[in-house]
């Protein structure tokens, strides 16, 4: 049986209303994806497998939260394009600081903190006419079949104070497609020029809307946050660099980057009133229902939710997803606070659901309808990412220590302080080390923490800017957040010239990239691939691959060189289960590399890593080199394996 479309979901559904008429048959999430990416694969688009959540070169991101994240520094000219054409589905998380979408979560039918952006992307190759034609083309032929005078454009028009004008040549693209004239409409720098941030790439964008009542034009209600006329599909024309000092400069190469919301364009295709009401979603429901013992989701919101539990059933569902996503990505707990605050959300959402089933123990219970609904989503979404349920099935104990761990010290510090319960995020050890120095310190409602504790609080005990405020904000405390920020900005700069320096192979950025920018990207993908051992450590398997670079003493190495035993060198290989550092703190992994040799294919040496480093994508582990058999490395004998 597809886990993803049980028969049972007809016996709770029996009444779909459906917002949009297309000729195709009934469309599965999985196939909705499937068919996206077969489109422009047929268009000659290199297939790119979605990066993980956890960015591994922008230490500016929590969480990857957009499609284009992993292509940052192509777009900057840091790093060579992986094709020229491109597309895959990326999957994505938005739970705070300018994509937000943890509030808004359940209560709505469209928000999520873990989604999948469908995109396709130009490196220098097409730009305008090509996106727009095949953005059209995939949504008004089979099998998404969506109808033509249900879909309206936008184009960028124009801002004097950039001295920017209107993108006409897109308005005359959508004409030249047939799009009626009363269906492409201008608008501003906020909805249709996009920017990476204050300096570095930007540019107009265009927009596909889709009109859910029916075919009878209303331009004037695009871009009015309507649930009956929604954001389809954004396709953004990179074409400028805005410089420090403001001002717009002409890239010396184009590049297209689009993104469309999986879960919406579900939603549209299989006729459903909500993002939730697909089958992306209705298996987790089911298993909530089936955990709890009570009613089956109704898909209320607002007023007509009287009790509450539909939006706990999509805070819940939701959440399971981000949390099992990011578990997946080697995302854990311990080192993340945005992850530890969706799993103590969750976990209380779980609580109250079990608090209406008479008779358990909530907490033991709650713990157990998180576990089962995490199952159930590396089941929805097997065909894409196999590899969640292999990482996830011995995480099983994870949920149970992490609650269990830190509540008896936490309940002393409540008897001292009730208003802390009021923290988003509790599970977490520093914080009851930070409270415990503020009560042994005397600090008091009313008092600053001084600039010196709350640098302390971030570097020493963990704990988010964000959460520092919070418990200042909860405790009475003053603080200048300005100037703590400013704080940990210098305290990152100070981090990451320590690590460079500690680099046993010193090598400057420019020599590095010119001698590496022949290289494709590392493959780590493999470092998700780990199952649990008998001790309860992480094991990786062995796998084969081949070296791209050696550096040693201070310069890359060409064919022909050698290397002494017991030197410090660095290698590129092309693909790697290790984790690396972005430079912010040397929280790689150790380990030994095997080198081999190509011809007989025996062991003829080994690489003791100690740091492993990413370099806009490019990972290098860095060690010393110790001997087996031979008295010297040939650079064109080595093959490793890890």
């Amino acid at each position: 049986m597809d886990p993803v479309r049980p028969v049972a979901l007809k016996k709770y559904c029996p009444v779909i209303k459906f917002l949009c008429r297309n000729k195709s048959r009934y469309l599965a999430a999985k196939d909705v994806r499937r068919r996206f990416v077969d489109f422009f694969l047929n268009e000659n688009h290199n297939f790119i497998r979605s990066s993980s959540v956890k960015p591994y070169n922008d230490p500016s991101l929590e969480f990857v939260n957009a499609g284009m994240n992993q292509f940052k520094n192509v777009f900057l000219g840091i790093a060579p394009p992986p094709a020229l054409r491109a597309t895959n589905s990326q999957k994505c998380i938005r739970i705070g600081g300018k994509h937000n979408d943890l509030n808004t979560v359940g209560h709505d039918s469209y928000h999520h903190t873990f989604f999948e952006m469908l995109g396709n992307w130009s490196f220098g190759d097409y730009f305008k006419k090509e996106s727009c034609e095949f953005a059209w083309n995939l949504l008004t032929s089979q099998p998404y079949s969506l109808e033509p005078d249900r879909l309206y454009t936008t184009y960028f028009g124009g801002d004097a104070s950039l001295n920017l004008p209107p993108d006409n040549e897109t308005k005359e693209i959508w004409e030249k497609i047939g799009v009626h004239k009363n269906r492409i409409i201008p608008f501003g720098l906020k909805d249709n020029f996009w920017e990476m941030g204050s300096s570095g790439p930007c540019g107009p964008c265009t927009e596909l809307h889709y009109d859910h009542k029916g075919t009878v034009a209303r331009p004037d209600c695009v871009n009015r946050d309507l649930q009956d006329l929604t954001e389809l599909w954004n396709i953004v024309f990179i074409q400028y660099n805005r410089k420090e000092d403001g001002n717009l400069e002409l890239l010396e190469q184009n590049f297209v980057d689009t993104g469309m919301g999986l879960e919406r364009l579900t939603a549209l295709l299989q006729g459903k009133n909500s993002n939730y009401d697909t089958d992306l979603f209705m298996p987790l429901f089911e298993t909530i229902s089936e955990v709890s013992g009570l009613q089956f989701y109704k898909g209320n919101f607002g007023p007509d939710d009287v009790d509450g539990l539909d939006t706990k059933y999509r805070i819940l569902a939701d959440h399971a997803r981000m949390i099992a996503i990011a578990i997946a990505d080697n995302v854990l707990p311990e080192n993340s606070h945005g992850l530890r605050r969706v799993i103590r959300k969750s976990l209380i959402v779980s609580e109250q659901i079990m608090s209406r089933n008479q008779g358990v123990n909530e907490s033991f219970v709650a713990t157990n309808l998180l576990l089962e609904v995490i199952k159930q989503v590396s089941l929805v979404l097997h065909s894409a990412y196999p590899e969640m349920e292999f990482v996830l099935r011995n995480e099983s104990n994870l949920w149970i220590n992490l609650r269990e761990s830190v509540k008896t010290e936490w309940k002393k510090l409540l008897t001292l302080d009730p208003n802390l319960e009021k923290l988003s995020d509790s599970q977490n050890q520093g914080l009851i080390n930070a409270c415990r120095e503020l009560h042994s310190l005397g600090i008091y409602s009313g008092e600053k923490i001084n600039r010196k504790m709350a640098l302390t609080f971030y570097d020493r005990y963990g704990l988010s800017s964000q959460l520092i405020e919070e418990l200042a904000s909860i405790k009475g405390l003053k603080i200048d957040m300005d100037m703590l920020i400013k704080d940990i900005k210098d305290l990152k700069e100070i981090n990451k010239a320590a690590l460079m320096v500690s680099f046993k192979t010193s090598i400057s950025g420019t020599s590095l990239l010119s001698s590496i920018k022949h290289c494709d990207l590392t493959d780590d993908s493999a470092k998700f691939q780990s199952r649990r051992g008998c001790n309860n450590e992480y094991v990786f398997d062995p796998f084969f691959g081949k070296v791209e670079a050696v550096f040693c003493n201070e310069k890359s190495l060409s064919v022909g060189d050698t290397i002494k035993w017991y030197d410090q060198i660095g290698i590129l290989f092309d693909k790697t289960n290790f984790w690396s550092s972005n430079g912010d703190e040397n929280d790689s992994d150790i380990g030994h590399i095997t080198l081999i040799d190509s011809k007989s294919k025996n062991d003829i040496g080994c690489l003791l890593v100690d740091e492993v480093y990413n370099y806009s994508g490019f990972i290098i582990h860095y060690g010393k080199l110790l001997p087996i058999r031979k008295k010297y490395v040939d650079l064109e004998s080595i093959l490793f394996v890890i």
